[in-house]
Order: structure tokens, then sequence, then C-alpha cells
């Protein structure tokens, strides 16, 4: 079982108070931007910068937090193993990585408050961590290698993540190594709150994703065809291998191929959208002309909780002759609202209720701004097999009333208290000139701290020509131009500017980054850190 070792938080500890530039700042420079494209910081911002008493994960204050979370007293346990393999996808056998053989993984269910412990044992040549996304974890289960702790190690590593899980709601999991997530590891984690107050009568999960590898390319050659600069650069610093990526000619061609087919472009994204040119996607790991079709009785509340855990596609999702009533994001119940379709960004989560007609109806994820399209079937008890399930993408509801995330507001219950912040950070979310190398600057970049107790506030500007799905480890937020709407991921469009809140009540150090696969790995983060 890999664990810290005394070497590594007194090495990490020191690191951290030389260092005044975010993780994002780090990764300009390290490309040939110079820092001074990323921080503003001087001398003597560094000389206070190294004064600081930073909490780290392996401290007190990490273990006093999570005793003092609630506990149902049940313990959820459960066993993943990463290994390389073959998936079947609707007749195109690719050789991937997986938890447990299947092009997504296995569904974890437990309650609000449980003891959650995983073991994973690390069968693949890289070493890996697993991100629990969504969860108010403790910090030093957080699985951001290096920050929290050191990766899993290759060929037989082993961990366990123990903690409790104190946020109910439609969570997921997935690797925070380098690109090994636009693979197939990650999977649908679902905590039950013993007061749903939906209604739903059930409940049917539904992953997409947007899936290249093996078809001819991986995403380690795709990042390489979009940033030659960062190519043999491992995974970017962010907890995958630090070995050198090789990659066949075969599989450059085609991974230039699909980032040479343009962009997409969304008005509701306020513009461009992807880079990539996705070849397949899916719905709970399966293509259209395979589904996994969701069966329930006629007039039954359905709760679809839907789950993005695409690399870089956002999704336009709708069931056809169904309307949609919007009852949670990211785990936070909102304002019932209704819709015929919705847009969900990478990492978000959307809840919501269908009552099921009579028949077989096409569930459709289209890709949106560009051509793509992920689909499955909602049948009742009383209809026949559709004789062909792909519909090709299209239905009607996809162009009927969208629901904007702008729109959506929290229910009273998960509101934040109104209070004025102690910390109030302005960022800018960048592009380095032409190039597909991205980060966030100003002054504030680099040095985001806070202390227990406090309520920050963070403004992120996006100045890039691109929309950015924002995420926060180890806390949730409030959009108060989104009348307080509670998230773990928001999308920050292009040319606008758009303001979090969150109290700090989580101590440690945290990732801050964009969830665009690509971008974080091109450098698009930073870190919350604590101090005493």
């Amino acid at each position: 079982m890999t664990r810290p070792v005394p070497g590594l938080v007194l090495d990490r500890r020191r690191f951290l108070r030389l260092s005044t530039l975010g993780a994002g700042a780090v990764g300009l420079g390290a490309l040939g931007f110079g820092t001074a494209a990323c921080s503003s910081g001087t001398s003597g911002e560094q000389a206070a910068a190294a004064d600081l008493d930073y909490i780290l994960p392996t401290d007190p204050e990490v273990a006093a937090a999570e005793a003092a979370r609630p506990s149902s007293g049940a313990t959820a346990s459960f066993a993943l193993a990463a290994s390389a393999g073959a998936v079947d996808l609707g007749g195109r056998i690719v050789n991937t990585w997986t938890y447990g053989g299947a092009a997504v993984a296995p569904e974890l269910r437990l309650s609000k408050g449980d003891r959650v412990r995983v073991s994973v044992d690390n069968g693949l040549p890289q070493e890996t961590t697993l991100h629990w996304h969504g969860i108010r974890i403790r910090n030093d289960m957080d699985g951001a290698a290096p920050v929290t702790q050191p990766p899993i190690d290759a060929d037989g590593g082993r961990f366990e993540y123990d903690f409790i899980a104190p946020d109910p709601g439609t969570h997921w999991y997935h690797s925070h190594s380098g690109l090994q997530a636009d693979r197939g590891l990650f999977g649908a984690m679902i905590v039950e709150d013993p007061n749903d107050a939906t209604g739903a009568d059930a409940d049917a999960v539904l992953v997409l994703d947007d899936w290249i590898d093996g078809l001819g390319t991986t995403p380690d050659a795709v990042l390489a065809a979009l940033n030659p600069q960062i190519s043999g650069h491992g995974h970017g610093g962010h907890g995958g291998s630090s070995a050198p990526m090789t990659h066949s000619g075969d599989e450059m061609t085609a991974a230039q191929q699909l980032v040479s087919q343009g962009h997409g472009d969304s008005v509701p994204l306020g513009g461009m959208t992807q880079h990539i040119a996705y070849p397949l996607h899916l719905v709970n790991g399966r293509p259209p002309n395979d589904p996994a079709v969701i069966e329930a009785p006629a007039g039954q509340r359905l709760r679809l909780r839907v789950i993005n855990a695409a690399a870089e596609t956002p999704y336009r999702f709708a069931v056809a002759g169904h309307e949609l009533t919007v009852v949670a994001v990211d785990g936070f119940d909102v304002r019932p609202a209704t819709a015929d379709t919705v847009i969900v960004g990478m990492a978000q989560r959307v809840d919501m209720l269908v009552t099921v007609r009579s028949g077989a109806w096409p569930v459709v994820a289209k890709v949106e701004g560009r051509e793509g399209y992920a689909s499955t079937v909602l049948r009742s008890h009383d209809a026949v097999p559709m004789p062909n399930p792909d519909v090709g993408g299209r239905i009607p509801e996809l162009d009927g009333r969208l629901l904007l995330e702008s729109e959506l507001r929290p229910a009273e219950a998960v509101m934040l208290d109104e209070r004025e912040a102690d910390r109030d950070y302005r960022i800018e979310l960048i592009q380095a000139g032409d190039r597909y190398v991205w980060g966030m600057a100003g002054p504030d970049a680099g040095k985001l701290v806070m202390k227990p107790g406090e309520r920050v506030r963070i403004t992120m500007v996006n100045s890039s020509t691109m929309w950015h799905p924002m995420h926060t480890h180890g806390h949730t937020f409030a959009v108060p131009a989104y009348g307080g709407l509670r998230r773990d991921t928001v999308n920050v469009l292009p040319g606008t500017e758009l303001a979090i809140e969150f109290d700090a009540d989580n101590p440690g150090e945290w990732m801050f980054h964009c969830h665009n696969a690509y971008h974080f790995e091109a450098g698009m983060t930073a870190n919350l850190r604590y101090i005493r």
C-alpha cells in the first residue's frame, strides 16, 4: 500500500513556502512563457509567501475536520482494479485502460454519511490516482498527486481510500493522473439521501463520455497533436507518469486528423466549444448502435442522473416525447424547472425527473456545437423493442426549450448564508497567444490562500476565446450571479466574468482547475491553500 513518507512531506512543505506561483502559472513558464505573463509577484510578495504557515494534507487539522463530519455509522467497501485490456464498443474492439474491464467503471452506491473504503490495485504500466469528484473529502484522500498523496505505483501498487461521504447526490470518480480519465478510468458514485424530497419512484444513472482511445490513436497522441511543445513531457506534471510519451506515426496521423477538423461553435456557450472531433460518444460505456436500454413501467416518476464524464465535449441532452424537470445539479437541489433540453458541461451532473410514457423513446446527448452524439433508449415495460435503436441523434426536443445554467436557482435548504467575503480574489483565464497553452493570470493567481472559517470569493475573468468548466476540489461553491446556485463545476463563458463563493471549511491543499482535460494538462490549474 502506497503511503506518504516523512521525507515527501518535508520536501512538499519547503516547496510550498518557497513557491509564489500557482500551478497554472508554473505550467506556462515551463513551456517558454515567462512567469511575468502569469503573475505580477514581486520579491516582497515572495518574502511574504515564504513566511506563510501552510496546512498540509497530513496535518492534524485535516483529521480533525474529518472527525467532525456527521457519520451514518455504516461502512461501504469497494475494490477497484485498474488494468489494460480489450473492450467491445458496439462491435469495435479497442485496447484501453479500465476499472473492471468495461468502458465505464462500476457504479458505487452508498448513503449520506457512510464511511467509504475503496482499495485500488494498479495493474497499469503507469502510476495512477483516484479522485472523488464532488465529495467534500478529507484532503489526504483527494487523489491529486503529488499534492495530496504519492501516486499509486505502476504494475502492482495499491492504495486504500478511506473517508466519510457527507454530501448526498450524483457524483463520480475518475483517475486524476494525466489523461487517464480520457480512457475508461471513471465511474458514477451515487450518495443516496435518506431525506430525498424529489418524489422520484426510481432512478437511472447515465454516464456520458467522448471516446478516442484505441480508435487509431490515444489521448496522449491527441495532446501532442494539439501542442507539440508539450509532447514528451509525460502528463504535464499533474500526477501522471514522468516518463516521456512516445507515439507511433499512425497514432500521430490519426490524432492530427481529429484536431484538424475545426472547432465546435455554440451560442449558449459563447462561441468556440471543442478542438477535437471525437469519433465516438457513449452512454454508460455503450455506443448508439448497442445501447444499454433503460426500462421502467409506464407512469413511473423516473430520476435521470446524468453525468458528463467527457474530456472535452459538452452535451445537449433530451428524451424524445418527454418533458424534463431539473431537480438537482452537482448533487445540490434546485428549484424544480422544466425544459425540453439542457446542456451539461464536462464534469457537471444534472438530475431530472421524467414521467415515463408508454413506448420506446430515444434518449440523446448531442454534442453541443458540432456533429456527434451519444444515445440510448427509454422503454416502458409494455413496449416492444425498437427495430433500430440508433435514431441518428436527431429528436425534436433538442431544438425545444433550452434551460440554461444561468436560469437555475438553488433550493432554499442548500443556499449559503449571506456574509461578506474575507478574501476576494480575481484571476484571469488565458490562452498563451495562439498556442494550445492555457493558464491563470493576474496577481492573485498564485496566492489563493485562506484560513479556516473564512468566506472566499474568486472572480474568474475569461479573456480566452473558449468556455471553461471550472472546478474546485474539496469544496462546493455558490454562484452569486445565479441566485446563489450551488455547484462544484461551473461554466465560464468567453469574454465574461463570473464569481464563486465558498466557506473555507475543509483544510489542506486543493486543486482548482478547468475540467476540459486538455486545458488542464496544458496548464489551466492552480492550488487553493490553507494557512494558520
